[in-house]
């Protein structure tokens, strides 16, 4: 495995993002703007993806809207990063893939820039990975691929040799856009049931799974 990419919240931190309140705060936001988010799915990316590709037909930038829409998110970001508690086996997974098997290690997050480095600094978690990509790195959020594609070619990394670990159906959707393999890991923002559509390559219980996994370099499967 040449490259594993990680989701952030829900995977290598617990989930501590107020969704419901979110929602409703960028649904208020969008109304204002001349949006009408009635019909869109309530979450969170979902928001902010259909905001920005429809911004032209209102007449607006889709920088702008998503500039607004992040400042909205970068308050919640920074909420849930304060309460934020690594996973068991995190540290000791992410230094087994990086220093005994030397793999290329990615983190790919909906969460905005400010509150990754807060919180990667505060947990140990910082000069870990070779890319990070957040929210504020993209047009669009996950489930799109747009940031793992970004990932991998900045490690120069094939899609075959890759690998992403997250922890919602976000998550498995933006792998299989970005054309590589998932593993979901129990826990995080969607209950397992809720997969049934989405299919996984891998359903593990924690991280350590993971590094059970890694023989020789390769990943089993």
């Amino acid at each position: 495995m040449q490259a594993i990419l990680f989701d952030l919240e829900g995977t290598l931190v617990d989930f501590q993002w107020d969704l419901r309140g979110a929602v409703t705060e960028v649904e208020r936001l969008l109304v204002g703007l001349g949006f009408d988010p009635s019909a869109w799915e309530r979450h969170y990316a979902a928001l902010r993806n259909n905001a920005v590709l429809l911004a032209a037909q209102r007449g607006l930038d889709k920088r702008d809207v998503a500039r607004a829409i992040d400042v909205v998110y970068d308050r919640y970001d920074l909420d849930a990063a304060s309460r934020w508690s690594l996973a068991p086996d995190a540290k000791t997974v992410l230094a087994f893939l990086k220093d005994e098997r030397h793999v290329k290690l990615g983190l790919v997050t909906n969460i905005g820039r400010q509150a990754v480095e807060l919180g990667a600094t505060r947990l140990g978690l910082k000069g870990l990975f070779d890319v990070v990509i957040t929210r504020n790195d993209v047009e669009l959020v996950k489930p799109c691929g747009e940031g793992i594609r970004i990932a991998l070619a900045h490690l120069a990394a094939k899609n075959a040799d890759a690998l992403f670990v997250g922890d919602s159906v976000s998550d498995v959707l933006a792998a299989r856009d970005g054309g590589i393999r998932v593993a979901f890991v129990q826990g995080g923002e969607s209950a397992p049931a809720s997969l049934n559509a989405a299919s996984p390559d891998y359903l593990w219980q924690s991280l350590g799974e993971l590094k059970r996994l890694y023989s020789g370099g390769e990943l089993i499967a």
